[in-house]
């Protein structure tokens, strides 16, 4: 450990008092971080009770990053999440291996990968991280697959299913109407308050290409009117090189079924991630190969774990 002080220090009575240090550098593992006067803990061993389990994360937002801090986060503030210990990850650990994936930021919906070898919030830490993003249903998923493009540390948000000229990503974006449930809009416009506001909330909506969404709306075709909305899951390499399959469901809170999303501050507030994924250790080729652990729900704004009985 160095220390780089500008001020002197001076003995009173038995107490050495440190006058304010002006930059503080921690080194680890060859590697030296600025902390700006924040706390670096040691890092407890990783539990093996996470792999080959399903973990669902309800409701995480940017709400969650002051559980952590004891500070209001600034929205433009990513939340950084570490699929093996399922937790926010302190910012102050942003340049480290442990978190695995970021997301919110100045786009709302952007995720990104923990990569230290490439420019991204983890550049110059040791994390290998990335991920693939797959046009595959999550349940469908059950090997590793053999050849995979990580993207690392991989930036997405938006899918060109939801407008061309978009990028691929795990979210849709239907802009001013909705092309998924048109239905809901038809009265955008109207002279009746009571209706025009109804259809309102289903405009602009966020939609996760997940199963259930893809499920429930069989017939939806995306923005272009080419192809039917196909799901998205993630690949994740984690920081220390763990793999896990992802899959986002919502980005309202409370609300995991596509039927009942809308843009409802009051009820059903946006800016809240609902995904599940199974982790893997790297020498590991299947999800589920050794006897999958009980699933467990973390609520983040509700503080609570849950760990559900085996089927």
């Amino acid at each position: 450990m160095s220390i780089n002080q500008t001020n002197s220090r001076r003995r009173k009575s038995s107490f050495l008092l440190l006058l304010p240090v002006f930059t503080l550098f921690f080194n680890s593992c060859g590697e030296i971080y600025d902390l700006n006067a924040f706390i670096w803990e040691p890092e407890i061993p990783l539990n093996d009770s996470v792999f080959n389990r399903e973990i669902y994360v309800h409701n995480l937002a940017l709400e969650g990053i002051e559980s952590v801090t004891g500070q209001p986060p600034d929205y433009l503030d990513p939340i950084l999440f570490s699929l093996e210990r399922f937790s926010i990850v302190h910012p102050g650990y942003k340049i480290s291996d442990r978190w695995d994936i970021s997301m919110g930021g100045s786009f709302g919906v952007t995720v990104s990968g923990n990569n230290g070898a490439r420019r991204g919030l983890g550049y110059g830490s040791s994390s290998i991280g990335g991920y693939a993003l797959l046009d595959s249903m999550y349940s469908q998923i059950q090997d590793l697959p053999a050849t995979m493009n990580i993207m690392e540390p991989g930036l997405a948000s938006l899918d060109a299913q939801g407008a061309a000229g978009s990028g691929v990503g795990p979210f849709v974006y239907t802009f001013g109407g909705n092309f998924i449930r048109p239905d809901k809009v038809v009265n955008l416009g109207s002279q009746d308050p009571v209706l025009a506001h109804e259809a309102f909330m289903y405009s602009h909506m966020i939609y996760a290409l997940s199963e259930d969404l893809v499920t429930a709306f069989p017939n939806a075709l995306d923005a272009r009117r080419s192809a039917k909305l196909r799901p998205r899951t993630l690949i994740v390499r984690t920081a220390k090189g763990n793999f896990a399959k992802l899959e986002f469901l919502s980005y309202y809170k409370d609300t995991l079924d596509p039927k009942e999303m809308k843009r409802d501050q009051r009820n059903t507030p946006f800016g809240y991630f609902s995904f599940r994924y199974i982790l893997i250790k790297a020498d590991e080729a299947r999800f589920g190969f050794v006897k999958r652990r009980p699933a467990m729900t973390i609520d983040v704004s509700r503080k609570t774990t849950t760990v559900h009985p085996e089927m």
